[in-house]
């Protein structure tokens, strides 16, 4: 190779290094070279791993376009008795499609709820479209690594003890003011503790509630045959109990609702929390559709950013729902600033890896027709 031809490629192939190397970080930002926006599939199949309550999982997707989807509820996946007017059942709604516009921001997109019809309801009989859903190409990065999506738990599991950071805790306030939101928190152990009797008196009087504990033992999935073959409900291991011991309790109430019997599922409930050194609770706006889903869009980055600090929650759903616990609860919490109010309340730490429960297929989720 002469001289002037082999400084020609080499320079050449140095421009090119330097260009697959300056764009490679962009690549994320602005999608592939030909800007096609990435499947609903495949945001569907990151996205399926938002919580929902008890893990029922109503949310399915109809593909309109490559850009467009109508998003349907399944009203025979809500909880009539625990969550009649669908309140929670709607965050959950905000917390899917969050986490399919993280799953998008990934290729430099996002996801949109553009247009909202009825509101979710437990009085329907077939699938019914809630919204519609638009991507487009993201002005600024992502900057939550969809990878989260899929670590992220609910830990019922004991916690050790270890107090969470103060950069961790900054940024769930930071990130709840961009919500119009609120957080608070205490690692107080005489404020722990009374959480902790309170949340305790609330499990009980629900298993005293007839309607809710037979809606309960009709979700349980009380070994992992079950689990694996329903891919929905409350996994027993997910829920840190001996899945007989959960199903005596359910299908047997009478036998601990007094004597040395609820002693020891008292104890045995109280001990699953040793190691808790930090409560938090969310307050913000919680009265309609447009708050429910705003809350779920907080709440679903909050719990990636303690995901990403390697720890975990578990959500104290009856400390809200149970009308005397939520009661004492308002009474001894700081309260949020105006007509806000308090409506998610969880511990907050780090424990062993918690088992991770089952979800739908993907093609569950879709409505083809």
């Amino acid at each position: 190779m002469k001289k002037n031809n082999r400084r020609f490629f080499l320079k050449n192939i140095t421009f090119a290094a330097f260009s697959l190397s300056f764009f490679s970080p962009f690549k994320s930002i602005f999608g592939t070279a030909n800007n096609l926006p990435p499947s609903w599939i495949e945001l569907l199949e990151i996205a399926k791993w938002a919580p929902t309550i008890h893990n029922l999982q109503p949310q399915k997707l109809k593909i309109i376009s490559k850009t467009e989807a109508h998003l349907f509820y399944n009203p025979k996946r809500l909880l009539p008795i625990g969550d009649p007017q669908s309140v929670f059942a709607t965050v959950a709604m905000g917390i899917f499609i969050e986490y399919l516009s993280i799953s998008a921001g990934h290729f430099g997109y996002e996801v949109n709820l553009i247009e909202t019809f009825e509101d979710i309801s437990i009085n329907q009989s077939e699938d019914k479209l809630f919204g519609r859903l638009k991507l487009s190409k993201r002005t600024k990065k992502e900057p939550l690594d969809r990878s989260l999506i899929t670590k992220r738990r609910t830990s019922r599991r004991k916690y050790n003890g270890k107090p969470v950071s103060n950069h961790l805790l900054k940024s769930l306030e930071n990130e709840n003011a961009k919500f119009n939101n609120e957080f608070f928190h205490t690692s107080e152990k005489k404020s722990i503790d009374l959480i902790k009797k309170i949340n305790q008196e609330a499990l009980f009087d629900d298993l005293d509630n007839t309607p809710i504990r037979k809606e309960l033992d009709n979700l349980f999935r009380y070994n992992k045959k079950n689990a694996e073959s329903k891919k929905d409900g409350l996994w027993a291991k997910c829920m840190g109990f001996s899945g007989m011991l959960l199903k005596s309790v359910f299908q047997n109430h009478e036998k601990w609702t007094k004597g040395i019997n609820k002693i020891l599922l008292k104890e045995t409930y109280m001990s699953s929390f040793q190691g808790t050194s930090t409560v938090g609770w969310f307050g913000g706006d919680f009265k309609n559709t447009i708050d429910y889903l705003n809350c779920g869009k907080m709440m679903a980055r909050c719990w990636l950013l303690i995901t990403k600090e390697g720890a975990f929650i578990q959500p104290f759903g009856s400390l809200v729902t149970n009308e005397k616990a939520n009661k004492k609860i308002n009474s001894v919490f700081t309260q949020p600033t105006g007509e806000k109010e308090i409506w998610m309340i969880f511990r907050l730490g780090y424990s062993k890896e918690p088992a991770k429960s089952f979800r739908l297929a993907t093609q569950d989720y879709l409505i083809n027709s």
